[in-house]
């Protein structure tokens, strides 16, 4: 080797080490001290840089959080103006930052041609071109930088687009073994174990829709310039792992499209596959779609999958599955997002709105006792009732027999029809049999009179 390129590779190699350890510095100021000394940056020829486990990390552990460096509180649009807001905020990072961030993967293929144009034409008739060409792609390189490492967040106003230094530095996987999300309430990006991660493993994390084949994901990631060579694009158990996937796709499609209330939009986007009409069969297919998650190891997938089974048997009337796959669902969240986030909010929310179906029909068998009782009652006031009226009607025609009897009486005494009204008016009803027994054979009007006011009192 000449002198000079053993002197040219030494200060690659110094530079390579200096880029590494402003990475490692920023990252760690991005994180904390603490979360970043469970990490290890490494760099590999296939990659690039990639973040690795430098301790053993247990499933649902938060490995770290972190803030935008980046932010537009919008979609990343290729239009000039989004080109020149991401540059404007690039240039407002300290030195080390925007060296970071420079240092990130960027797909400039992926940049629309147009947009160099139009910034030619926008700084035409300035006099030096070269530092015209020049601050044209840098803008253009942070810019791609930008569109290649970016990831949708959760913002109270809408979906913002946001880079990391640490979140960024993180590669996909077919079968990652973390789980990103925005936590809108912290204003963090989240990043939690899905599994076990060992000391010297890759953390990774998904880039693409994961129900879909291998060279369904191969074509969508090289947007970012690269094939994935996971074990579930490259593995021995690829194939196998293209036919779940595949059948995990239909069932997906299938469910959202039961689901789906919007009827013109059904009529235009029939799936290939429908799921079946009896909600004993859609159990079978959601029941298998949250199986087949489990096996590829896709835990979030598994989580839309423990849901619709909690929904399915809540429809059938069986609770105690319905609280089985709920609980799964929480547990799983937690280990996806952690204990502080809306979609642990979401999930708490559906266990509550099962213990209340619980609790109706814990009420159930009460209330249907209730009712037997009510209706025993009711029968129990009927028979009463009848007997009542009975004894009513008896006592009526008892009544009726007394009265003609006393009015006879009355007549016989020499007293008028009036003065028997008048002397009766004050005689209880029950009374009346005992004053026409009384008054059997009597035409004295003075004691017709006396028997009567007696009886009276």
């Amino acid at each position: 080797m000449r002198p000079e390129d053993f002197g040219k590779m030494t200060m690659q190699q110094a530079r390579k080490t200096q880029d590494e350890e402003i990475i490692r510095e920023q990252i760690a100021l991005a994180i904390g001290s603490e979360s970043a000394a469970h990490l290890d940056l490494r760099h590999t020829v296939d990659k690039g840089y990639g973040l690795y486990a430098a301790t053993d990390i247990k499933r649902g552990a938060c490995i770290f959080k972190e803030a935008p460096l980046v932010l537009i509180t919008q979609e990343a649009s290729d239009s000039l103006e989004t080109v020149f807001y991401v540059s404007r905020q690039v240039s407002k990072l300290c030195q080390n930052q925007q060296r970071a961030y420079r240092m990130l993967h960027k797909a400039t293929e992926s940049i629309n041609p147009a947009i160099s144009r139009n910034m030619q034409d926008k700084f035409a008739g300035i006099t030096s071109r070269a530092d015209v060409n020049d601050a044209i792609q840098r803008k253009i390189e942070d810019f791609a930088t930008f569109k290649t490492n970016a990831f949708q967040v959760r913002l109270n106003e809408g979906i913002g687009t946001a880079v990391f230094l640490a979140h960024s530095r993180l590669n996909h996987s077919c079968s990652p073994n973390g789980h990103q999300a925005y936590n809108e309430r912290e204003g963090l990006e989240m990043l939690h174990a899905t599994c076990d991660i060992i000391a010297g493993e890759e953390i990774t994390v998904t880039y693409t829709n994961l129900l879909r084949t291998s060279s369904q994901r191969a074509a969508e990631l090289q947007r970012w310039g690269f094939a994935c060579n996971c074990k579930s694009c490259k593995g021995a158990g690829a194939s196998a792992s293209d036919i779940r996937r595949k059948r995990m796709f239909d069932i997906d499609q299938a469910i959202a499209f039961d689901n789906c209330t919007n009827t013109t939009l059904k009529a235009l986007s029939r799936p290939r596959y429908t799921l079946p009409t009896l909600i004993a069969g859609k159990l079978t297919w959601v029941e298998e779609l949250a199986k087949l998650c489990g096996e590829e190891g896709l835990a979030v997938c598994q989580l839309f999958a423990y849901r619709e089974c909690s929904e399915r048997y809540l429809e059938l009337g069986k609770l105690d599955k319905a609280f089985a796959f709920a609980a799964k669902g929480l547990r799983l969240h937690r280990v996806c997002y952690g204990n502080d986030d809306i979609p642990i909010d979401d999930a708490a929310m559906w266990i509550s709105e099962l213990q209340s179906h619980s609790d109706e029909q814990k009420k159930e068998p009460a209330l249907a006792s209730a009712q037997i009782l009510y209706q025993e009652i009711l029968k129990e006031e009927e028979a009463a009732y009848q007997e009542g009226k009975k004894a009513w009607a008896a006592d009526k025609k008892v009544n009726k027999k007394a009265k003609r009897a006393i009015k006879a009486a009355v007549e016989k005494a020499g007293l008028t029809t009036e003065d028997a009204e008048g002397l009766l008016a004050g005689i209880k009803t029950e009374k009346l049999a005992i004053v026409s027994e009384k008054l059997k054979g009597e035409d004295d009007t003075e004691k017709v009179k006396s028997i009567i006011a007696e009886l009276r009192s």
